[in-house]
């Protein structure tokens, strides 16, 4: 579990995404006629702001079956209809690894070579961003479920925001490469 920390010890905020497993599909490409093999990160996510905290995970299999979870077939459609979004919380390992370039981007955040950083996934679910302000880093984190759980871009969504360290954001950027091995 890679999780980014607040500054504030006293009433801790936190994000946290844990790998869950990948999903395969064969979906048109966006580049030619052909269809490509693209690779799908599940993943959880959490949201704390004290002793308070939210979960959002997707189920997958048999087990879920009594649930609202993704197959890959309705990961295909959702990936090649705008229309539609997927019944999960996914992010992209292939064509395109939106897991390494988040890892990157936070790094540089860390480093001081980027100002800035503003994270959402192709498959849309939760939105990141990341200011360097005043000497330290803003924090916004938010989780769409609405776009998961009922198929339709609801744009609705709940949150945190805190402060963080560099310290913090490089242990999240190590944890983070160590979780998704990217």
């Amino acid at each position: 579990m890679a999780t980014l920390r607040s500054e504030d010890r006293d009433f801790e905020s936190s994000v946290s995404i844990i790998a869950g497993q990948t999903l395969s599909i064969e979906a048109a490409s966006a580049h030619n006629d052909r269809r490509e093999k693209q690779l799908w990160q599940m993943v959880e996510l959490k949201i704390k702001s004290g002793e308070r905290e939210l979960v959002f995970s997707s189920e997958v299999g048999i087990e879920a079956a009594a649930m609202k979870a993704v197959s890959p077939e309705e990961l295909q459609d959702a990936v090649e209809n705008a229309t539609r979004v997927a019944n999960a919380y996914l992010i992209c390992r292939e064509p395109t690894n939106e897991l390494t370039n988040l890892a990157v981007m936070l790094e540089e955040i860390a480093d001081g070579a980027r100002t800035r950083l503003s994270f959402e996934p192709s498959e849309p679910s939760f939105e990141l961003t990341i200011n360097n302000v005043a000497g330290g880093l803003r924090v916004d984190f938010f989780v769409d479920a609405g776009n998961v759980e009922t198929g339709i871009y609801r744009w609705d969504s709940l949150g945190v925001r805190f402060f963080t360290s560099a310290a913090n954001l490089r242990a999240f950027v190590d944890d983070f490469r160590a979780e998704f091995a990217c």
